[in-house]
């Protein structure tokens, strides 16, 4: 696995997943109040801390890093937003088996050219899959193995080459 992502190995090495967290902001302009997602970054809540994974450069490719605390700072699209921002919980949208926690077994790596990722797959205890993809037009599109396999029928050159790490432990 290139050195760009080993911290995210180590990180889903050492620690369990809580949550996945997308931020947005709260829509009071209609009749009903409306969570407005904004996925320009994302956050996995591990037991201690956070991995951030933001759609970069020309929103084609996936950034890491791990962080301790949730901030939309540097994003422009957020820290200058005029209504309420906040995160939503996508864990149990994503799973969907109410665990509270989820350890990861293996790390896909799609390239992009040289070190850069394209897109991540995340595989869980229990059979679960999160794929990232940060090459949406609205930031990154979070999805299942469904979501995977479809991208990798319309995007195929992007799988040659795949970086695959099994996680033990955790």
């Amino acid at each position: 696995m290139s050195s760009q992502w080993r911290p995210v190995e180590e990180a889903l090495r050492a620690h369990h997943v809580r949550d996945v967290l997308v931020p947005g902001w709260i829509d009071r302009d209609g009749d009903v109040p409306e969570f407005r997602p904004q996925p320009m970054v994302v956050w996995l809540r591990l037991d201690d801390g956070f991995l951030r994974f933001e759609s970069a450069g020309q929103y084609d490719r996936l950034a890491s890093a791990r962080v301790p605390a949730v901030s939309w700072a540097d994003i422009g699209v957020l820290a200058d937003a005029e209504d309420e921002v906040i995160v939503a919980s996508y864990g149990e949208q994503l799973f969907g088996d109410g665990r509270s926690e989820w350890r990861c077994t293996r790390i896909r790596v799609y390239p992009g050219g040289g070190a850069e990722c394209r897109c991540l797959a995340l595989d869980f205890e229990g059979g679960h899959t999160l794929f990232l993809d940060p090459t949406w037009t609205f930031g990154i599109r979070l999805g299942n193995e469904a979501q995977e396999k479809c991208w990798v029928e319309l995007y195929g050159d992007g799988a040659c080459g795949v970086e695959t790490t099994l996680v033990p432990g955790g």
